[in-house]
């Protein structure tokens, strides 16, 4: 339009906005170098385009939401779970009568009993839990460990009482923590520290000490996953194309799987597997390596299944039985005219 600058902000929880700014001034008006909000929900939009004449701005105007499903590997269905609420970052307690998960797409934390009772919101705007599959429960199913974050603060490790109560921030240093992990004995939490695009390290912090340390050759290895045996930490490398695995006792990576693109991976219940996707992959599946042969195979056809599509990563959880959990598309999307006004 010549004189304002139309851009997308995302706001907490991931809801995008759309703002203005004014570029220069005219004979006629003053410059306010200040963005103009032009939306506020409940819609989450993008791409605007401003329309010839100037006074209508066009642009997608999106609903997110998803429902809960789990894959049935005998049927090949895809069935509701849990009501089929919209929910991410599922994770199960280790007697598998608890589950949390984050709410899509707001991005608050809750939690309830296996069958959907004794629902509780455990956090709430502003803060919201960042990072896809960035919950999990503690081995003694007291607290569950998240990455969080309020608008403008960096990524931060926190714990959260599964009863309700104020979070409580872990000062394991200035990094930006994301995906953290429980160790099988609860006595330390590893994370991925993400310090900056394209630079990426794993380090594991002492609950006791409060130290954290960085686990070798894990520089440029990205979500890392404890096995629940203890005897593993699963990751990925930066480039998406290859799973390694770190065996405790000896110190040592390997490869675990090579393949053209990894998305999000979890461990099997047993420790026995490491489930992964495919990423954005135009013919998407889940699959399973075994740990002892590095055998792979194709456990779900997701190629004709409507999948959320979340920013820089993909998701998928595991029931305690071994089920995989997606999140099936139910939003909308639709083209909106605003009436506009130059600020």
């Amino acid at each position: 339009m010549g004189r304002c600058l139309f851009f997308r902000r995302c706001a907490i929880g991931g809801w995008a906005e759309l703002w203005a700014v004014r570029e220069k001034a005219d004979l006629f008006h003053k410059v306010s170098r200040e963005p103009v909000l032009l939306t506020a929900g409940p819609l989450n939009f993008y791409s605007p385009q401003p329309s010839l004449d100037g006074k209508k701005i066009y642009a997608i105007g999106e609903q997110p939401r998803s429902e809960l499903v789990r894959y049935d590997a005998k049927t090949g269905q895809f069935l509701i779970y849990l009501g089929g609420i919209s929910a991410r970052s599922v994770s199960f307690s280790r007697d598998g009568k608890w589950v949390s998960y984050v709410s899509y797409p707001d991005g608050d934390l809750w939690r309830c009993r296996i069958d959907g009772s004794d629902k509780l919101q455990l956090t709430s705007a502003p803060f919201a839990v960042e990072s896809v599959g960035s919950a999990e429960w503690s081995p003694d199913g007291h607290t569950i460990a998240v990455s969080g974050s309020e608008p403008g603060v960096a990524t931060r490790l926190y714990l959260v009482p599964v009863e309700g109560g104020a979070l409580r921030e872990l000062k394991v240093g200035k990094f930006n923590v994301l995906g953290p992990t429980w160790s099988a004995d609860g006595s330390s939490i590893l994370f991925n520290d993400a310090i900056t695009a394209g630079i990426s390290t794993i380090r594991s912090v002492d609950l006791k000490t409060m130290t954290a340390t960085v686990v070798p050759d894990s520089s440029n290895l990205i979500g890392p996953g404890i096995s629940p045996d203890g005897k593993y930490i699963v990751a990925a490398s930066l480039a998406g194309d290859r799973l390694l695995l770190f065996n405790i006792a000896t110190q040592r990576w390997s490869e675990l799987t090579k393949k053209a693109a990894i998305g999000w991976f979890q461990w099997s219940p047993d420790s026995k597997f490491v489930y992964f996707d495919n990423g954005f992959n135009a013919n998407q599946a889940v699959f399973r390596v075994h740990v002892s042969d590095h055998k792979v195979e194709q456990v779900a056809d997701l190629k004709d299944f409507r999948r959320v599509v979340i920013p820089w990563n993909t998701w998928f959880g595991l029931t305690p039985d071994g089920n995989i959990l997606l999140m099936h598309d139910i939003g909308t999307q639709e083209v909106y005219a605003l009436d506009f006004e130059v600020p």
